[in-house]
């Protein structure tokens, strides 16, 4: 009377795995999670280009460049819908032989038998098995510059899913963006913790925001000038305008006087010195900075003040100076 259960029963003893159907979002695009526990940073990877680009091997993350097998990069929501997915496809197909078993027992029968034994299914409801659904689609995509695998993400990325590559290019701009970003954030925090906590939270961003320009301007100087060369420069060299300048001059044949105006490279000087302050002296200006920056604004002991509008100029101006070096070196 069971043998339809008895066989299902058998055949589920022996799978070894469900075929789970995932949807890309509006863009083509697959939802992707990093597999690292310290990580977990979500991003996604055109469709075609985890199938015709993405090595099954190695896939990096973006975000912390962990490195894992293709089959490693399920999200979490993936997963567990994958699990409802396969209870429901083993729901089903039981759901399905005890119907069948139902009907043999019934068609078995004689009309004319004096005692009838009948199995009747009754409850038992199927699953509704659909594709796992992707997520909306992510605001900011990049598409690698050496594989040319494409990929968006939320927040920050630096480096291909695909290949591992990190761009400089890329990488500059997304930091220059940030800054700008969060030079402007005085207004929402306000709102969000009190006036008070805002500024104190703004000017430590605004001071960030130095420090991190050097910083992404000096990134992207080491790339190009590996590049150009095939050589790393001297630690931190490009962290001085006048030995990145003269590093140039040597081998472009063109220093930072001929990629941006006289005045330009003044601000320069002085953003270059205070950022200089902010991460040696905590702003306390000393006599080496009037000497190195000519800012007589202030005299020795005092603290430099820089503002919203200071840190905007001088993303402003290291953006004219990085496309200047890119357009003569390339990335």
């Amino acid at each position: 009377m069971f043998e339809h259960m008895k066989k299902e029963l058998e055949r589920l003893a022996q799978l070894q795995q469900v075929s789970v159907p995932l949807e890309s979002d509006a863009e083509g695009y697959w939802d992707k999670e990093c597999p690292s526990p310290g990580c977990l940073f979500q991003f996604k990877v055109h469709n075609e280009d985890w199938k015709n680009i993405v090595r099954d091997e190695e896939v990096f993350c973006p975000a912390c460049r962990h490195a894992a097998p293709a089959k490693s990069w399920f999200t979490t929501a993936q997963v567990e819908a994958a699990r409802e997915f396969a209870r429901g496809t083993v729901v089903n197909r039981l759901n399905r032989a005890i119907r069948e078993d139902a009907s043999e027992s019934k068609r078995r029968q004689s009309p004319n038998s004096f005692l009838r034994i009948t199995l009747e299914a009754r409850g038992g409801r199927d699953a509704v098995l659909l594709p796992i659904a992707s997520a909306e689609p992510m605001r900011l995509r990049a598409v690698c510059e050496g594989c040319e695998c494409r990929y968006s993400y939320i927040g920050a990325a630096y480096f291909c899913p695909s290949c591992g590559r990190n761009s400089a290019k890329h990488t500059f701009f997304q930091t220059l963006g940030s800054i700008r970003s969060a030079v402007g954030l005085r207004g929402t925090l306000v709102g969000s913790i009190g006036i008070d906590e805002a500024e104190v939270v703004t000017q430590s961003l605004i001071e960030k925001g130095m420090l991190d320009a050097v910083t992404s301007f000096q990134r992207l100087s080491e790339q190009l000038y590996l590049l150009r060369t095939g050589k790393q420069a001297k630690r931190n060299s490009f962290q001085n305008l006048d030995v990145g300048s003269e590093l140039w001059k040597s081998e472009i044949g063109q220093s930072y006087n001929q990629l941006t105006d006289e005045m330009s490279l003044a601000k320069l000087r002085i953003f270059y010195q205070q950022r200089h302050l902010l991460a040696h002296q905590q702003g306390i200006v000393d006599a080496e900075y009037i000497e190195r920056s000519q800012d007589h604004r202030y005299v020795v002991g005092q603290k430099i003040l820089v503002r919203e509008g200071d840190v905007l100029e001088f993303v402003r101006l290291i953006e004219i100076l990085g496309n200047g070096l890119m357009e003569r070196v390339g990335d």
